[in-house]
């Protein structure tokens, strides 16, 4: 079939309507990502459902607070494409991600994610001095490929790892870690360690994403007053060789479907082992009735998150759009 690049073509793209079109691009979205079994997926589509029912009872012309933005691919009356436009305002500046970029099966290999990606560029263009970001799966070559195209930059590769309280069976408590190796509190001293692995394991350049400050993770963090809404909800759990620090396990609890775990190690040969044994720490001492999602990034501490019990749900490129 014939692409569909060229720019008369372009009358199939429309301005997402929240009002009206939120029901049908959850249902693409769910679809083309194959969501049904993907828990922080199913949260983020329960909500945008929630949302569109709320909205139905506004006009068109008024859209309700916190509404989406971005753009649909539509032929004869049905949506077949869906890119959103997220915007954040930062300190350092505003930032855009490209999300949800989706089309129908039947309508795949047409050109229609490039158009629609064309299409919010030259939208967001209109707005200088933003940095534009998205993410994609690592192993979707083809979509990397379109990305690079259009002027996109690898930026960062990470792995989300997720862990589900709903087991058949009892996990079995786990032995034959080394005994000299010891999991406990968190203790000041090892706050210089934490935050150089961290800065290490999760890029300042897209930690805003995460809307997470790692600084309030600082055991003098009580001293900030933004911090202090924060600092009920986590836990540190230490892993040390005596008085040698190997890395430091974070539990952030959250309001979303998931709570976020953060991964303090430095890469080396007992990084497997260093991190199967925080996590198993976690599980033992903690008892989560909630399910946990972990990113690291991809490559690292593969076998040492799966001895855990963790499953690995997806593997992410961050690319960066290269400034003109």
């Amino acid at each position: 079939m014939p692409s569909i690049e060229a720019p008369g073509t372009y009358f199939h793209i429309r301005r997402l309507n929240p009002n009206r079109d939120l029901s049908a691009v959850a249902d693409l979205v769910e679809d083309a990502f194959e969501l049904k079994d993907d828990p922080e997926g199913a949260w983020i589509l329960r909500q945008m459902r929630a949302f569109a029912r709320r909205a139905q009872s506004f006009p068109d012309v008024f859209s309700p607070p916190g509404a989406p933005d971005g753009f649909v691919w539509e032929e004869d009356g049905k949506i077949v494409g869906n890119i959103s436009v997220v915007k954040y305002s930062q300190a350092d500046g505003r930032k855009v991600l490209i999300a949800n970029v989706a089309v129908a099966q039947d309508y795949r290999r047409r050109g229609i994610a490039s158009a629609l990606t064309r299409h919010a560029l030259r939208f967001i263009g209109q707005q200088p001095r933003s940095e534009v970001w998205l993410q994609v799966r690592s192993e979707n070559q083809a979509a990397i490929h379109m990305y690079m195209h259009l002027g996109f930059q690898f930026i960062y590769a990470l792995s989300q790892w997720r862990w589900s309280p709903m087991r058949l069976l009892p996990t079995a408590a786990r032995t034959g870690f080394p005994k000299e190796l010891r999991v406990g509190g968190r203790k000041t001293g090892d706050w210089n360690f934490q935050k150089r692995w961290l800065d290490l394991n999760y890029p300042a350049q897209t930690r805003w994403y995460q809307n997470t400050r790692l600084d309030w993770f600082s055991p003098w963090s009580f001293l900030t007053p933004s911090a202090w809404q924060s600092l009920p909800s986590l836990k540190h759990f230490a892993l040390r060789e005596g008085k040698q620090l190997h890395g430091v396990l974070t539990r952030q609890k959250t309001r979303l479907s998931s709570d976020q775990l953060w991964l303090a190690l430095p890469p080396g040969p007992e990084e497997d082992m260093h991190a199967d044994m925080l996590l198993n720490a976690l599980l033992e001492n903690e008892e989560p009735v909630r399910p946990l999602l972990l990113e690291y990034p991809r490559g690292r501490a593969q076998l040492g998150i799966q001895s855990a019990g963790f499953t690995l749900a997806r593997n992410l490129d961050w690319m960066k759009l290269k400034k003109s």
